[in-house]
């Protein structure tokens, strides 16, 4: 499936079922899903389903970011799957190992008079207004928001533990 932005702008999710994203003279932000939800879905590919394929990004005058969900995206996402049974918090750490679904090597673009990132993290301000909109609303708890507060600008494991880390506290 193809993903087409030209002469304007788009923001939406990156999926997984739209194959080419073909950016002109505009601006595409897409945002990553969640660690919980990248591992759902490389688990359910063990089980029988085809390998994904590679992503390709054409980009012609214009941007596309590619951007990591904030940390309280994260935390609530991962809560709502282990509560739901679709993800067990104890295998969670292993599953990270595992993990390669949306990661650069599943990913190729092309990029002319134009620019691509693909791993921008939410900025600070990002950060910490998520966290505390969920901590207003009661969703995240203050010793949670502490722990992931440690997070704010981390990529990677470190990333991955500090939302495990505040899950357990929470």
């Amino acid at each position: 499936m193809l993903q087409l932005c030209m002469f304007g702008g788009y923001e939406g999710p990156l999926s997984r079922e739209k194959k080419c994203f073909l950016t002109v003279f505009g601006s595409a932000d897409l945002n990553r899903p969640t660690v919980a939800r990248q591992l759902i879905a490389a688990r359910s590919q063990k089980v029988g389903q085809t390998p994904a394929s590679k992503m390709i990004f054409l980009t012609l005058f214009g941007s596309t970011s590619i951007k990591y969900p904030t940390l309280a995206e994260e935390y609530l996402d991962l809560q709502q799957c282990v509560e739901n049974g679709s993800l067990d918090l104890g295998d969670y750490k292993n599953y990270i190992s595992e993990l390669d679904q949306f990661q650069s090597s599943s990913m190729m673009s092309l990029t002319l008079f134009g620019s691509i990132t693909e791993h921008s993290l939410p900025t600070e301000n990002e950060e910490v207004e998520g966290l505390a909109l969920q901590r207003h609303f009661g969703n995240i708890s203050e010793d949670s928001g502490r722990i992931l507060e440690l997070g704010v600008g981390r990529t990677g494991a470190h990333r991955n533990s500090v939302v495990y880390q505040a899950l357990q506290a929470g």
